[in-house]
């Protein structure tokens, strides 16, 4: 499924590739016990965001009004340090001409629409990395470019 939005700064296409598989949804195998909390990526949630270590994923999306909650998955990460610095760290790099690339490109197409989910994770490193690799092929987040299953690794690049 490809959707596209309005133009932005000129030629920039907001193009968010995505390629829903409700079959890879359900065969989800990840812990079970994972709470998503859903935040509006801007300063003013920083101190709102868990001290904890966990899951996050940015997405966009309608803001929540009479159009039903559709979101896109745009990036999904891991950190064992905190959500809160991780957050603090993604504020930073949005501007920062040393930034990541693919990661600025959202933040900034995308800037005053992200929310950033996450969810509290405590688990060994296989824990949370087998995790992370479960979530990474449930959704397929349309920045997200490391972490794939070899299987599903193969098919994005057919796609992307």
């Amino acid at each position: 499924m490809r959707a596209f939005l309005e133009g932005v700064a000129g030629l920039e296409l907001r193009k968010i590739i995505c390629q829903p598989i409700p079959a890879r949804w359900m065969t989800f195998t990840g812990r079970t016990e994972l709470q998503w909390t859903r935040y509006p990526f801007d300063a003013a949630a920083f101190s709102r965001i868990p001290s904890e270590p966990g899951f996050y994923c940015f997405v966009v999306g309608p803001p929540p009004s009479t159009l039903p909650q559709v979101t896109f998955p745009m990036y999904l990460g891991k950190t064992e340090r905190t959500l809160q610095i991780r957050f603090g760290e993604y504020l930073r790099e949005q501007h920062d001409a040393n930034g990541r690339l693919h990661v600025r490109k959202f933040l900034q197409v995308f800037e005053g629409e992200l929310d950033f989910m996450c969810t509290v994770f405590r688990g060994t490193h296989q824990e949370v990395v087998d995790t992370e690799r479960a979530l990474l092929d449930a959704m397929m987040p349309s920045y997200s470019d490391s972490g794939y299953s070899a299987e599903i690794r193969a098919g994005r690049g057919a796609w992307q």
